[in-house]
């Protein structure tokens, strides 16, 4: 049931990105040079301020409930994505996709319960197919956010997609049931500061939350730059966004599958060992694709790269979850998907950034060095779990 629910969240959260440059010249946003830097402030403007509340989101999940958590994101996004759907101009926008983030904290309060519904020795596969359901819910969005805007018109779809959230809310409310919390009364009376204090003197989260960041900033410092490099390597302009949709779809699946592949050989053969595995694949790929001349290669190459992107996060967080007690994993977890956001946030702009001053291939080459220092830290900031639950 929570995947269901997340992938109904994926889709609700992601649905306007395919037609939000689109959507602006109905708010009064109607040069080109405009509309594209509005559109980078409006996409980075939740997952920003997302990441500067995931903590004390993750700190309220460990007091009063995680289910609780998880039914206030969805039900103060039905209000939030509604009126998205009425707003007269762009600053309205603006101060509803902050309102937006503000208010998130679901991604930890959702990961915090599947840690702690599964057992221990499955933890892995059970985040890889959560993490499998985020990446469909997440991949399907923008395309059923277009379709629904090019059939109606740009408002509709955020009138759907509030429905979408409504459903997702009744069936987190009716059919998921929270474990009981052991948290005692010394632990319930502690401070946000107090609590965070305790979580960054868990000795490797610092280390492991710094990789959530580095994972994500890697994926995502490429994105404002494949369809570019696409369309460099096209003989025409005709096709280039369906190109481009079709390879990111294709990809999505690919990760999917990894996500549970991953997670289950994590479960066996250790987290720590698939990671670097998965960190070192990750690099190679996106070297590959640097070399790529035609279409039919690169999108090759990112298919075959989602077999290792898509384990990546569900195996990072099946790591940090062994390091952490029941009652510290929202507080974890808030605060290491914050780093994992901060990434959603700087990755884009450092892409635009460095393709236009190394180049597109050179920019691929750099992701690679990348993942290939992520796989070094990974190694070199290896502890076992039981020594750091001693430390504790």
């Amino acid at each position: 049931m929570m995947c269901f629910v997340q992938f109904g969240a994926g889709i609700s959260l992601s649905f306007m990105f395919s037609f939000i440059p689109l959507y602006l010249p109905h708010l009064g946003i109607t040069e080109t040079h405009q509309v594209a830097k509005w559109s980078g402030v409006l996409i980075a403007a939740a997952p920003f301020f997302a990441a500067l509340m995931g903590p004390v989101w993750g700190n309220l999940g460990d007091k009063h409930g995680r289910k609780l958590m998880v039914q206030r994101v969805l039900l103060t996004n039905i209000f939030v994505v509604l009126s998205m759907g009425l707003v007269t101009n762009v600053y309205q926008l603006l101060l509803l996709r902050i309102l937006q983030g503000m208010l998130g904290g679901f991604q930890s309060a959702a990961i915090a319960m599947v840690t702690s519904l599964a057992p221990k020795e499955k933890t892995g596969y059970a985040l890889g197919v959560y993490q499998t359901a985020q990446i469909v819910g997440t991949s399907s969005g923008p395309f059923i956010g277009g379709l629904l805007a090019d059939i109606f018109n740009y408002r509709v779809p955020f009138f759907v997609m509030a429905f979408v959230t409504l459903a997702s809310l009744l069936v987190m409310m009716t059919q998921v049931k929270e474990p009981p919390r052991n948290m005692n009364e010394q632990q319930k009376k502690m401070s946000f500061l107090q609590s965070l204090s305790a979580i960054a003197h868990i000795p490797g989260l610092w280390p492991m939350a710094f990789i959530n960041f580095l994972i994500q900033f890697g994926l995502m410092i490429v994105t404002p730059i494949i369809p570019l490099y696409i369309k460099a390597l096209s003989d025409s302009n005709d096709y280039v966004a369906t190109a481009t949709g079709l390879i990111l779809a294709l990809s999505g699946v690919t990760a999917a599958i990894s996500s549970m592949t991953a997670g289950r050989l994590g479960d066996r053969l250790g987290h720590h060992t698939i990671l670097i595995l998965l960190s070192i694949g990750t690099a190679v790929m996106f070297g590959l694709t640097a070399l790529t001349t035609t279409i039919l290669a690169f999108g090759l190459t990112r298919v075959l790269a989602g077999f290792f992107i898509g384990g990546l996060m569900p195996t990072s967080n099946a790591r940090i979850s062994k390091f952490v007690t029941d009652e510290q994993r929202g507080m974890a977890f808030g605060f290491t998907t914050s780093m994992t956001l901060m990434g959603t946030v700087v990755g884009p702009m450092a892409g635009g950034w460095l393709s236009g001053l190394i180049g597109i291939p050179a920019t691929f080459y750099a992701t690679m060095g990348m993942f290939l220092v992520s796989a070094l830290w990974v190694w070199f900031n290896h502890q076992r779990p039981q020594e750091r639950n001693a430390a504790a």
